[in-house]
């Protein structure tokens, strides 16, 4: 399948005045859409875009942001998402890297150009024109690159994916087989569009003909639920754990017809909580390289099958090498990395993408997520894998959150570092989960120090950066000896 129908212009035609995006000041329907949509193409070609061209889009979220990427994606132009919370400089260096001229940025925004011609584009100067009749059938090539999207970088520098609009399209259409939505659902946009799960939603809405909710800025996410009768949301941990937290967050949560949880590990006292709540939860593993998710629960599965990360949303998609490593294939794996003007994307012999991260088939065909093979390290000579260590710090008895870092160490090369997040009202004992870990791992392997996992920004960090955790911790201990 090369072209294909513009979804938007079908739901357009087909069911017009259903709702497709929702915010607090305004708000659109499918053919509102279509027709700002088609007129944000006509501004786009006026400010020198064409097909293939690169546009990076540093927005808060909001109704603008869905209406210029479909403009992009509709003419052939490239979306680069960008995170707004940058700084300039860097910024600006990573559209070198990827040889980006042009960037739309929100009026009043100072952006310094230091290397070639930056174009600074306002969105009300793209999007605010609707184009009534646009003449004949939009199309969109599903093999044609649209996106460029930055991977966490979690455990390194963020490298930047290049997508195309089938990568996007299949994963959606794979995803609401699993997961039904259609006309009437309401998906709350609680991720960031800089993030491959943001604009996963994006097409799972349009494809479903559901409706897209931007909350205002000022609003949690439990008021939202409730104010925009949210069906399904999209959901890291420290979301949940906060929304399970208060009488008013677990409210929010009950009615949900979906509930989907990834971004990164899931602890099991997390899961075992919300299934007791009786939400419904679906547990998934998901990467940029696959356009978000690669494997995700089904409906009504238990809490044994809860503990993992799900089936394949494809079946061929996902496969264990020899070693354990994770690998992906298929039709919504990504082009390549973008570096300057090269295109690279190193795979098996026979065409499968390695992920580095490790697994386990449990449950004739769940995938249960091991860790990363970047993430082990050594002390003393013993190979330490810090999930393991965090997964049995999680069936502690008030543990959240856990998340195990190296810091150098004198004697032993490194030693294991261990940031945990504590119910409420609970005090960090190092001693006592010491004491804890002792039957069940060895001695090397129990973290010498215990600090609090820092507070993240649940609408924008959708993971922890062991990074900049291994940075805290040398700050806050000092280069421990």
């Amino acid at each position: 399948m090369g072209e294909l129908a513009c979804p938007l212009q079908e739901m357009a035609q087909g069911m017009p005045e259903a709702p497709a995006i929702l915010a607090p000041h305004r708000s659109y329907t499918y053919r509102d859409y279509h027709e700002y949509v088609s007129g944000a193409v006509a501004n786009l070609r006026k400010a020198g875009l064409s097909e293939g061209d690169l546009l990076a889009i540093a927005l808060p979220p909001g109704t603008p942001y869905p209406i210029l990427l479909m403009a992009l994606f509709r003419m052939g132009a490239i979306a680069c998402p960008m995170n707004t919370r940058f700084p300039a400089q860097y910024l600006l260096e990573t559209l070198e890297r990827i040889r980006c001229r042009n960037m739309v940025v929100p009026y009043g925004a100072s952006v310094t150009t230091v290397y070639g011609r930056l174009y600074a584009l306002a969105p009300r100067d793209l999007v605010d024109d609707r184009l009534v009749s646009a003449v004949g059938d939009a199309t969109v090539d599903l093999e044609r690159p649209s996106a460029i999207v930055l991977t966490s970088g979690s455990a390194g520098p963020p490298k930047a994916a290049l997508l195309s609009y089938g990568n996007f399209y299949r994963n959606a259409m794979w995803s609401n087989e699993n997961i039904p939505l259609g006309v009437g659902d309401r998906w709350l946009m609680s991720l960031p569009l800089y993030h491959v799960a943001g604009l996963g939603v994006l097409f799972r809405c349009l494809l479903g003909g559901a409706s897209v909710v931007f909350p205002a800025s000022n609003e949690n996410i439990e008021k939202a639920i409730r104010k925009y009768e949210i069906t399904h949301v999209s959901l890291v941990a420290t979301q949940l754990y906060r929304l399970l937290q208060t009488p008013e967050g677990r409210s929010a949560l009950k009615p949900l017809k979906c509930i989907l949880l990834g971004g990164g590990p899931l602890p099991e006292s997390l899961i075992r909580k919300a299934h007791m709540e009786g939400l419904n939860i679906f547990c998934s593993y998901g990467l940029t390289e696959m356009a978000t998710q690669a494997t995700t629960t089904r409906p009504g599965d238990p809490i044994n099958k809860l503990l993992t990360v799900g089936k394949p949303l494809r079946p061929g998609t996902v496969r264990l090498s020899p070693e354990g490593e994770i690998q992906v294939c298929g039709d919504s794996l990504f082009l390549g990395y973008v570096e300057g003007n090269e295109i690279s994307r190193t795979l098996t012999e026979d065409g499968w993408f390695a992920t580095r991260d490790l697994g386990a088939w449990e449950f004739n065909g769940y995938l249960k997520v091991i860790g990363r093979k970047d993430n082990m390290f050594i002390a003393g000579g013993e190979n330490i894998q810090p999930e393991e260590i965090e997964s049995c710090l999680c069936r502690q008895e008030g543990v959240l959150q856990a998340v195990v870092v190296p810091v150098e160490h004198e004697e032993f090369g490194a030693t294991p570092v261990a940031f945990v997040r504590l119910e409420e009202g609970r005090k960090l004992m190092p001693e006592d989960l010491q004491h804890a870990l002792a039957p069940h791992l060895p001695k090397y392997k129990i973290p010498r120090y215990f600090l609090p996992l820092p507070e993240n920004d649940p609408f924008t960090d959708v993971k922890v950066s062991r990074k900049e955790l291994i940075t805290h911790a040398y700050h806050l201990l000092r280069e421990p000896k």
